[in-house]
């Protein structure tokens, strides 16, 4: 999660990979508690797997919450595959 320490615009960018054959997973952005965007990333039959990335730019206040967060029942690998980061422009 990340805590916003000054005021400003900020650029946010994450990836998933799905983990399972034939399942899918779903990463979602949130600012304080709110959805705003997700990726949706699908593996399938014959072993393929398969990334998606998304970027948005926010505009934050000292305080503010933003993290990434997969829906339940979805199927991601974790690091190294996803990532999340994000700076201020």
């Amino acid at each position: 999660m990340f805590t916003c320490p000054s005021s400003g615009t900020y650029v946010f960018t994450w990836s998933t990979m799905s983990a399972s054959d034939s399942d899918y997973c779903v990463g979602n952005i949130y600012h304080n508690g709110n959805r705003l965007l997700q990726t949706f990333s699908h593996e399938r039959n014959g072993g393929y797997d398969e990334t998606a990335s998304n970027t948005i730019l926010l505009k934050l206040i000292v305080g503010d919450h933003v993290w990434i967060q997969t829906d339940s029942g979805t199927f991601c690998f974790g690091y190294p595959y996803t990532g999340f980061s994000g700076w201020k422009i």
